[in-house]
């Protein structure tokens, strides 16, 4: 369909015209330059008139598509959750009346709710499908949809795939069926989830817990405009913990996100107004949440001092502690290609199984099932380095809202004997050894960018180094090929799915360059066993994109 045509249909579109009128002529050409597409995380873009854009025309016709996907299925049913980002409501109850007039069973939140919470409910109602309308982490202008099998995971690559044909088959989205929201409720077709299937999830995180230790521990909590408020503190507060106190002006849902630049748990600057609270109030620990609380950043104060903890050393800090609670069965970690190998030889060291997979917490999702036929094991924790952590699998994603009580909990028996997370981490690395990362995400911008994105890779894979910053290459993970190639030629295959990734190794550690599947960027990891880590990654990072 030509941009006419979409120009022509812009007023049912969601879109203020004046707004659409007013982008620049680059803005316009990439919203009709592309298509939408299946990503490692569902769908994420901007919102927008045209194919490339998220609006109501695109959304319906992932709709249509699902309600396609479904049609061979004895009584079908969907549940769909959303965050507190723009529209985010509005595509929901798009989605909702599409399926409910194919005649698909719906069951959708009252209000906006969080990713983990939406894994949970799949589960309960034995669900065929589950979405979440989110962007998770991405600036205002940006909304997705994220799209989960009956595991509560999201979707691994075969059913996406076969997801996304069924989608890109539908050519005409201005004539897409739907039922009004309101005559779905009215029928019964449509139905919200009810209010036991939203306290059960509540009360498996509580359950999980147990209790806080009593002790002097302080926090403050930002949910950066997002759906962690209220159901965190709620949390907190049926747990005995009642010393924390939330950044008022952050604990508003609001998809502008107007306190900050990224309302991303992983930027330092996103803690600005909870460093300015937490001097105030004397905290011991910043935590922040991102806007659909499936990740989760944490800052420590150590020694007068606030400390960032970046997505490696949490999750070290949560291996660790896993690893010490009595079990009568193997316990089992995954984690991505990309996160950390220091979790490896803590996990080894416990008599653990590592298991490693492509970044995505999908293929977390997908291993997870499969131990569920091996009774002699026990998943005990799911991560990567990007703050996403899972400690029990009564949800299939992501889940920072039972990981919010579990670190105060450890914080809280810290503080009691006069330590904090730092020297906890501390003494981590001086039993198992000390490898530090440092990550470097460049972005892209339009149909250039990309072009510029697939010429790195290109030239990395056909003219890979064979020495990086003094360092010697001796093996090379093309997870694209599917090959591991050493120095001397020798080469074997890699046993998982195709994705655009490289990763170099040397004796003392290893780096990676991958894409984003989701948005324009790719990204430089960079792990070495140094003390110097972040001028040794800045030569690296320089001598790759010519900074």
């Amino acid at each position: 369909m030509d941009r006419k045509q979409w120009e022509d249909h812009i007023s049912g579109s969601f879109i203020d015209r004046k707004s659409y009128e007013a982008l620049s002529t680059a803005d316009k050409e990439e919203s009709f330059g592309g298509t939408l597409s299946f990503g490692t995380a569902g769908i994420r873009g901007k919102i927008g008139l045209g194919p490339n854009r998220l609006n109501r025309y695109t959304v319906e016709k992932v709709a249509l598509g699902l309600a396609h996907s479904l049609k061979d299925e004895s009584d079908p049913v969907v549940v769909i959750g959303y965050d507190t980002r723009h529209f985010s409501i509005e595509f929901s109850q798009t989605m909702a009346s599409v399926l409910a007039h194919n005649g698909i069973s719906v069951k959708v939140t009252k209000q906006y709710t969080s990713t983990p919470e939406l894994s949970f409910f799949i589960r309960s109602y034995g669900a065929s499908i589950g979405v979440m309308i989110t962007a998770s982490h991405n600036p205002p202008e940006y909304n997705g949809i994220k799209v989960y099998g009956p595991d509560g995971a999201q979707l691994i690559d075969a059913p996406a795939a076969a997801l996304s044909e069924k989608i890109n088959a539908i050519e005409d989205v201005f004539s897409i069926g739907s039922q009004p929201f309101e005559d779905g409720l009215g029928e019964g077709i449509i139905q919200y989830v009810s209010g036991e299937v939203v306290d059960s999830y509540r009360n498996h995180v509580t359950s999980f817990i147990g209790s806080i230790p009593e002790s002097e521990l302080s926090i403050v909590f930002s949910s950066l405009h997002g759906t962690s408020v209220p159901i965190v503190p709620e949390l907190l507060d049926s747990l005995g913990f009642n010393d924390y106190s939330l950044v008022t002006e952050q604990c508003v849902p609001d998809g502008d996100f107007p306190t900050t630049t990224s309302p991303n748990p992983e930027s330092p600057e996103s803690f600005e107004y909870s460093k300015v609270l937490g001097r105030e109030t004397g905290a011991d620990l910043l935590i922040a949440t991102d806007p659909d609380a499936d990740r989760m950043g944490v800052i420590v104060r150590h020694e007068d001092r606030y400390v960032h903890l970046n997505g490696n050393q949490l999750g070290i800090l949560l291996l660790d502690q896993r690893m010490k609670e009595k079990r009568g069965k193997t316990p089992v970690v995954i984690k991505s290609i990309v996160t950390s190998d220091l979790g490896r030889k803590i996990t080894e060291a416990a008599g653990g199984e590592m298991i490693e997979v492509l970044t995505g917490f999908k293929y977390i999702g997908e291993r997870i099932k499969s131990l569920e036929n091996e009774s002699d094991k026990q998943f005990v924790l799911g991560y990567e380095e990007s703050y996403g952590y899972l400690l029990e699998p009564f949800v299939r994603d992501k889940d920072a809202i039972q990981v919010v009580p579990y670190i105060i909990s450890m914080a809280a028996g810290l503080r009691n004997e006069g330590r904090t997370l730092v020297d906890q981490l501390e003494d981590i690395y001086e039993e198992h050894g000390r490898i530090m990362e440092v990550l470097y995400s460049h972005t892209f911008e339009g149909t250039e960018g990309r072009e510029y994105i697939d010429e790195i890779m290109s030239n990395f894979r056909s003219n890979t180094p064979k020495e990086i910053g003094r360092r010697e290459v001796i093996l090379v993970e093309d997870f694209l090929l599917g090959r591991r190639t050493d120095s001397s030629g020798n080469s074997e295959e890699i046993d998982l799915p195709e994705a655009n990734v490289i990763k170099l190794h040397f004796k003392d550690g290893w780096i990676a360059l991958r894409p984003s599947g989701t948005e324009p960027k790719i990204k430089l990891y960079v792990s070495l066993d140094s003390t110097q880590i972040e001028q040794e990654g800045k030569i690296i990072n320089d001598m790759i994109f010519g900074v």
